[in-house]
């Protein structure tokens, strides 16, 4: 009876006393799902069904899943899932936002040179630029960060935890590149680029133990390719986002066509390239003391030395 107690206990635990790592993902989508219901969809007719305030919401649903698994599960600070605030922090996010804009800016000039793009100004007043510009940093960072939280967070951290970190970047990359299927226009080249870009952003985190630099790039990939270049994102219009009319005639091989250029062989190179700054790039590495969601050095008990009373 008692081995049949321990092994249901076993199924549950680790010999440790630590819940299992399926199971803290699946208590962590039952959190998500629980909050997001009342957050978005309590929340829906007082904001109307706006898409920044549901992208916002979603973001916030997240952040208090993540939250209540981290301090009642894992039993430490939501710091922990890549959210420390460091001396290094203000300059992962800026380079995070750098590259993903001269990435975005690369697929534009190109396809600009070579004929295949039409530009042209919407005809907004400078304080209409000036709103489109801020609503989208707003809508553009909501999803961002929420899509970090899930898709590089917690859900990926513990995931890595339960069977190691390659294999849990390849599987969360695949389903961020699944999510994305159901997407306007989307085809078997737009998946594969997703699917890059979620290894790009997972080995940023990876590269830096902290959030701040996928988040940049993300942020500034959406945000250039929709508001500044003017193309769809994910096989979305986001007419109201941009503040430039940007018609793409080429091949859509190389442009992405109505995907937008994620659905292109540009975008795979620029994700291929920045992939390879991020591994290679010397200026980006872990900062030293953190905790994070794996590390054990603040569960452990202080190591003794020996000192010449003991010795004696």
């Amino acid at each position: 009876m008692a081995g049949l107690r321990e092994n249901a206990r076993l199924v549950f635990l680790t010999r440790h006393g630590d819940v299992r790592s399926g199971w803290r993902i699946l208590l962590f989508l039952l959190c998500l799902a629980a909050i997001g219901f009342v957050l978005v969809g309590g929340a829906g007719w007082i904001f109307g069904g706006i898409p920044a305030a549901a992208m916002f919401l979603g973001f916030v649903s997240t952040l208090l899943a993540s939250w209540i698994l981290t301090r009642r599960v894992n039993e430490k600070p939501l710091a922990a899932i890549g959210l420390w605030v460091h001396p290094r922090t203000a300059r992962e996010l800026g380079i995070g936002l750098l590259i993903g804009f001269l990435m975005m800016t690369g697929v534009f000039i190109i396809q600009l040179a070579a004929g295949y793009l039409t530009v042209t100004w919407r005809g907004l007043a400078w304080h209409e630029a000036g709103a489109t510009v801020m609503f989208s940093l707003f809508y553009f960072a909501s999803s961002a960060a929420g899509e970090e939280l899930l898709f590089r967070g917690y859900p990926f951290q513990t995931l890595a935890q339960g069977i190691t970190m390659l294999p849990a970047i390849l599987a969360m990359s695949g389903l961020f590149g699944v999510a994305h299927m159901q997407n306007p226009h989307a085809t078997v080249l737009s998946t594969v680029n997703v699917m890059l870009a979620g290894i790009w952003l997972s080995l940023a985190y990876l590269k830096t133990r902290g959030l701040w630099l996928p988040f940049g790039l993300h942020l500034s990939w959406n945000f250039a390719q929709t508001t500044v270049y003017g193309f769809p994102t994910s096989g979305f219009g986001f007419a109201e986002h941009r503040i430039w009319s940007t018609v793409q005639t080429g091949p859509e091989g190389i442009t992405g066509g109505a995907f937008g250029p994620e659905g292109g062989i540009l975008a795979t190179l620029a994700l291929v390239g920045g992939t390879w700054y991020i591994v290679k790039s010397k200026y980006l590495v872990a900062p030293e003391g953190i905790v994070t969601l794996d590390s054990v050095e603040d569960l452990l008990p202080p190591v003794a030395h020996p000192t010449p009373e003991t010795k004696a």
